[in-house]
């Protein structure tokens, strides 16, 4: 196996300019290779990798399968797909989601920390949330090394700021710094190779569905008290980590932050099921209050008239929880 570095770039809301600001001087011939997941709508058109080509003077490709990683090349995920390396070539995996994304920071972080051990370097930017803290966690315990964009400056502090709490962080830097320490860190020897954690290699087998059993979660963790936010099923608090976070058989993964928006999200569309279910629940008893009354049957009417006010008032109270204005 060569010795050049593999760069792991993440990034969520303002990442996209992040990411051109450090890699727009580095040279195609850099002894590195790039892989880049920045956070996308599962629908939306992949556009990033045409636009980072403009502007940098190394070749940036849409991740494909079965693609070599080489050297003086960027390769961006695709949106709706996790991009995992596997042997030094890359995969594009349907996968369960992770914090709420495919691709996932984590599971590309996950992926290399695991197919490169000590020539990986994961570099977090600007984002929302979480997602890249477990992974960095990973490629730092692979031995590898860990950059992120300075918190106190990125344009959204949430993804750095969360890694710089959980994980020994090499370096925080200012965007106009990543990159002199990219091309620092590509003409220094490697840092000392050790034995990948077997716990991290089951994780990543998760994310490409090699593996996904419940078996497997009871070796990565403890099963809780609660259910998937995405399918239902049992989760399990992994263990051997330092960061909060859950996981179901199936395989979608969460931290506290992102289960608790996920649990929000579901109940929301919960309420709003219901509040459909009583509005039509209203009108068909409606209906069956007029037809019993054309029909002389007018105690059988007055009844379902007070059963309809009865239902006007679950949903007057089911829209004030809502807070839904008439």
């Amino acid at each position: 196996m060569g010795n050049n570095r593999i760069f792991a770039i993440g990034a969520s809301a303002g990442g996209r300019t992040a990411i051109q600001a450090i890699l727009k001087d580095i040279s195609p011939e850099v002894n590195a290779s790039f892989l880049i997941v920045v956070h996308s709508s599962y629908d939306m058109i992949s556009s990033f990798t045409s636009y980072l080509n403009k502007k940098i003077q190394m070749e940036v490709l849409d991740a494909q399968e079965n693609m070599e990683v080489k050297k003086g090349k960027v390769y961006v995920a695709l949106p709706n797909q996790h991009m995992v390396v596997i042997k030094g070539k890359i995969m594009n995996s349907n996968g369960p989601r992770e914090n709420l994304f495919r691709p996932s920071i984590d599971v590309l972080f996950r992926s290399v920390a695991v197919d490169f051990g000590n020539r990986c370097v994961g570099i977090l930017l600007s984002g929302r949330l979480n997602d890249g803290t477990v992974g960095l966690e990973a490629i730092k315990r692979c031995g590898g090394e860990t950059i992120i964009q300075n918190p106190e400056t990125a344009e959204f502090s949430g993804m750095p700021l969360t890694a710089q709490k959980f994980v020994d962080i090499d370096y925080c830097l200012e965007l106009e710094e990543v990159g002199d320490i990219i091309r620092k860190l590509t003409d220094e020897p490697l840092p000392e190779e050790i034995e990948i954690p077997y716990t991290i290699r089951r994780e990543a087998e998760i994310a490409t569905r090699i593996r996904s059993q419940v078996k497997t979660e009871d070796f990565l963790g403890e099963k809780v008290p609660m259910s998937c936010a995405s399918c239902g099923g049992p989760l399990w608090k992994i263990k051997d980590t330092e960061i909060e976070r859950y996981r179901c058989h199936v395989g979608h993964s969460f931290s506290q932050e992102s289960l608790l928006m996920a649990q929000n999200e579901n109940l929301e569309e919960t309420l709003w099921v219901c509040l459909r279910t009583l509005e039509e629940k209203k009108v068909l008893m409606f209906k069956m209050a007029e037809n019993f009354k054309n029909k002389g049957s007018g105690h059988i009417s007055r009844s379902y008239s007070d059963k309809i006010q009865e239902v006007d008032e679950h949903i007057d109270r089911l829209r004030k929880l809502m807070d839904i204005r008439d």
